[in-house]
């Protein structure tokens, strides 16, 4: 199916696969860019660093074409080695980049900028998944910057809270969320402004 004449055709071909199988793998696992970025705390390489195209899809893209074009150079086209593997370079450089520019421009929002507010907890309103028992834990559910957030919770009180409740978070103890019954905490404050009436 595909002649391999020598070691060169041996490696480009098996970089041609490689990259192509990991690319298609990668992409039904939903994992192709794992986020390796180039600032990392104290080292700045800015947008156009070395660092800055070290990320799996950039690298996959590369491996597959260089692999892909320095093989059909070689085979399909009767090319010497040293140009196929000059041609295969620039062509792995050209499609790590064309990956590289998309992945930046298109699929990453311009304001990807974290905010610690956004991942504050405390008075986010949730959905009891399952039933927190009386002096128990349960687990609530809730949905921060459109991905959902599962963590364990117990009842501000001894009370237990069924599952489908919505409940507040009020606070977290060594990761378990501590929470009360929305409606409970609005029937709460109707009596308060009653009574102050």
């Amino acid at each position: 199916m595909f002649p391999i004449n020598d070691a060169l055709d041996a490696v480009l071909l098996g970089t041609f696969l490689f990259g192509l199988l990991f690319t298609v793998g990668s992409l039904l696992l939903g994992v192709a860019d794992l986020g390796v970025d180039s600032d990392s705390g104290h080292h700045n390489f800015g947008d156009h660093g070395f660092a800055s195209l070290l990320n799996v899809s950039s690298v996959l893209a590369f491996l597959t074409w260089f692999g892909g074009v320095g093989y059909l150079a070689r085979n399909g086209l009767g090319w010497s080695a040293f140009v196929s593997i000059a041609l295969a370079v620039g062509g792995g450089l050209l499609a790590g980049w064309v990956v590289l520019w998309f992945v930046r421009k298109v699929l990453r929002s311009a304001d990807d900028t974290l905010d610690p507010r956004d991942f504050e907890r405390v008075g986010v309103l949730a959905q009891v998944t399952s039933s927190i028992r009386s002096e128990g834990v349960g687990e609530i559910v809730w949905e921060q910057r459109g991905t959902r957030m599962v963590t364990s919770a117990r009842a501000d009180s001894s009370d237990a809270i069924g599952r489908g409740t919505e409940v507040l978070i009020l606070r977290v103890e060594r990761g378990v969320a501590i929470v009360a019954p929305f409606d409970g905490l609005l029937n709460e404050s109707a009596q308060a402004a009653a009574s102050q009436h």
